[in-house]
């Protein structure tokens, strides 16, 4: 995570820093990647960079983690359009990413590139393994209605919105790395919601 030192400064700065940041990520693999190339680009002494971050890493996490929280803000206004329903929000988001004039949601091209610059890198489980404490995955779990589930304990929530993350996740991997078509992807993605939903729910309501 950055410092606080970070967060304090003029947001023009920041801003010149992450998008330095974001064009050496997009363009070299991550082990390639140089501290030195981008405190050049956002016009920082290298001295400066380690006080807002630890290192080339936690940098990339916390780029990544933008995204994140994105996506999960668009998730959280998905549920509350759907009144806490997780399955019509996941599809519901799929919509506003992979829009039906075939055209992507800006911030998912950085995505694209930097998968396809780290085909090597587990990132899924690098991204998963953040999950565990991420805010805006309690955000989603505190939108979604939980009392048509079969379980309301915590730890069997947590599970069933990480499914529900994964699956959409799943989806977009798909789409922009795979070069499959967003109509065949979105059918397989109903159909994993479909066995999730008939999975976790109360046998009444199926």
């Amino acid at each position: 995570m950055p410092t606080q030192t970070f967060f304090r400064l003029p947001e023009e700065k920041r801003e010149r820093l992450t998008e330095a940041a974001w064009e050496e990520f997009m363009s070299v693999p991550f082990a390639d990647a140089s501290i030195n190339r981008i405190v050049r680009a956002a016009q920082i002494p290298r001295g400066s960079f380690y006080q807002y971050f630890e290192g080339k890493e936690d940098l990339f996490f916390y780029l990544l983690g933008s995204l994140r929280e994105e996506a999960f803000g668009l998730m959280t206004e998905a549920l509350k359009r759907t009144d806490g329903d997780p399955f019509r929000a996941s599809l519901g988001l799929f919509d506003e990413v992979f829009r039906q004039d075939n055209t992507v949601r800006p911030s998912m091209h950085r995505v694209v590139e930097i998968l396809r610059l780290n085909q090597n890198l587990d990132m899924s489980q690098m991204i998963l393994d953040r999950m565990q404490s991420d805010d805006g995955m309690h955000e989603i779990e505190s939108a979604i209605r939980w009392t048509s589930f079969r379980r309301t304990d915590a730890v069997y929530l947590h599970e069933v919105a990480s499914l529900l993350v994964f699956s959409f996740a799943c989806a977009a991997r798909n789409i922009l790395c795979g070069g499959i078509d967003a109509a065949e992807e979105r059918e397989k993605l109903c159909f994993r919601l479909d066995v999730l939903r008939r999975g976790s729910m109360k046998e009444e309501i199926r």
